[in-house]
């Protein structure tokens, strides 16, 4: 899936930084892997290099037997959660979700019946009515992470998918997700610096640190 790719920036100068450094890895259909690392050690720009958001300095990623060298993010069928919520003030919770089913090409016939089930599972049915700014924390996070997870999608990228919540919200929202992947199975990839995170919800655990897969 992913071959020597590299991000550096400043590339050819003193200042040059390699935020990636040489990373290959592979992901079997289905599996969810976790890479736990240090805050600056690369997770994200990595997740951000596989959903397209930043341009490799060298390497490839292929999905599914597809390069998706000069694809665009929004063409390459992930779902992405990042570590800040990013939810649109002026749309319910439930305008989320049939945002995100609808970019996917999803039956609008179908849609209440993705809603009702991934809102479910991730405790959200009574959010379903209101704004991000009448949510909170933890109810702005499970909608992110419900936009990502109603969507068919070949791979789904989550950045610290349990921070930023309390014990009891992060006990919730994990039940959550292994209950959705469990009845609908997902080819996952989750980057934290927590090892309990990745214990809990990924069956593979890598390690980063320095912009290199230990």
């Amino acid at each position: 899936m992913i071959d020597n790719l590299a991000k550096t920036y400043a590339p050819g100068t003193p200042n040059a930084v390699d935020a990636v450094a040489g990373v290959s890895m592979r992901m079997e259909d289905g599996e969810r892997v976790a890479i736990v690392g240090p805050s600056g050690g690369g997770k994200t720009t990595l997740l951000m290099l596989i959903a397209g958001l930043l341009s490799p300095t060298e390497g490839t990623i292929t999905l599914g037997g597809r390069d998706l060298s000069g694809v665009r993010p929004d063409k390459r069928n992930l779902a992405v959660v990042f570590q800040h919520d990013a939810l649109y003030p002026h749309l319910s919770a439930r305008k989320h979700l049939e945002l995100s089913l609808r970019s996917s090409g999803v039956p609008r016939r179908s849609m209440p019946a993705r809603i009702s089930t991934v809102a479910d599972r991730l405790g959200i049915v009574d959010c379903l009515g209101r704004s991000p700014g009448a949510l909170s924390g933890g109810q702005r996070r499970r909608v992110a992470l419900a936009r990502a997870m109603v969507r068919p999608a070949d791979l789904v990228l989550l950045d610290e998918p349990l921070s930023g919540v309390d014990d009891a919200m992060s006990e919730q929202i994990r039940g959550g997700l292994l209950e959705h992947w469990a009845q609908t199975p997902a080819t996952v990839l989750i980057v934290t610096h927590n090892e309990r995170t990745a214990d809990q919800l990924a069956g593979r655990t890598l390690t980063m640190q320095g912009g290199k897969l230990g």
